[in-house]
């Protein structure tokens, strides 16, 4: 293999660290802002290309708050060890997710 095809090859992969370096950079700020809101991250999933946030379920009137302001949605309910819901939301472009179980 000479010089040309090589740079070609690792031209390809360097693309597409371009764009895991981008999202690192937007999960970092989204978690900045989870900070100052109060959500404390538990989980940064990595499985598909564009990473998804897991945090721990807010308190109550927190989620109430996120819901009513539309800025998150309810998008599954299901029961594994007990009922829950679970929500999601965008935050600097990045998907934040949690799950509250209920009573």
């Amino acid at each position: 293999m000479d010089s040309k095809e090589q740079k070609l090859a690792h031209k390809v992969v360097g693309g597409r660290n371009d764009l895991t370096l981008k999202y690192l950079n937007q999960v970092q700020k989204c978690i900045e802002h989870l900070d100052r809101i109060g959500l404390h991250v538990i989980n940064v999933e990595f499985c598909k290309i564009k990473p998804t946030v897991r945090v721990q379920a807010p308190y109550l009137d927190q989620e109430q708050r996120l819901v009513n302001d539309y800025r998150a949605i309810r998008f599954m309910n299901g029961n594994d060890s007990g009922r829950f819901q679970e929500y999601q939301m965008m935050v600097e472009g990045i998907r934040v997710v949690w799950r509250a179980y209920l009573h």
